[in-house]
């Protein structure tokens, strides 16, 4: 009896544990898929704003626009502290690619959200990211 009575409580304690276990799993997945596509909606952002050109005040640039500033919410909300760290520097930099500076805190900083995403991703080099980012010739100046 008291062998049954300890098997029964071993297996319920071992599906609660499991279930638990699987929630904070999924849990976290969640937050994982949410921070990335912040990211990338942003990013794409950031090359969609790189190809309008002039053509900001147009209603295809007010709909950029809004877009941006949604993805930038929510990286606010599930974005790393050292992703919004390094976002905060570029936007205090001006948030634009015109100088050296500026295109090395926007390359720190989608390295971070790199970091973020990847699962097993490796580090990059930022120079062989800011040459995928920006291009080569951008790179050398």
């Amino acid at each position: 009896m008291t062998t049954a009575l300890l098997s029964f409580f071993g297996v319920i304690i071992g599906a609660a544990l499991q279930y638990l276990f699987t929630r904070h799993l999924d849990n976290q997945k969640h937050h994982r898929e949410l921070r990335t596509k912040a990211y990338t909606d942003y990013l794409r952002c950031v090359s969609e704003h790189a190809n309008i050109g002039k053509q900001r005040q147009s209603p295809e640039g007010r709909d950029l626009a809004t877009k941006t500033a949604d993805a930038k919410c929510r990286i606010c909300l599930y974005g790393s502290s050292s992703a919004i760290e390094a976002f905060a520097e570029f936007e205090r930099l001006g948030a634009t690619m015109n100088t050296p500076e500026q295109c090395t805190a926007f390359t720190r900083m989608v390295s971070i959200m790199r970091s973020d995403s990847a699962i097993g991703g490796g580090n990059v080099e930022l120079k062989d990211l800011e040459t995928v980012l920006l291009g080569v010739q951008r790179n050398a100046a």
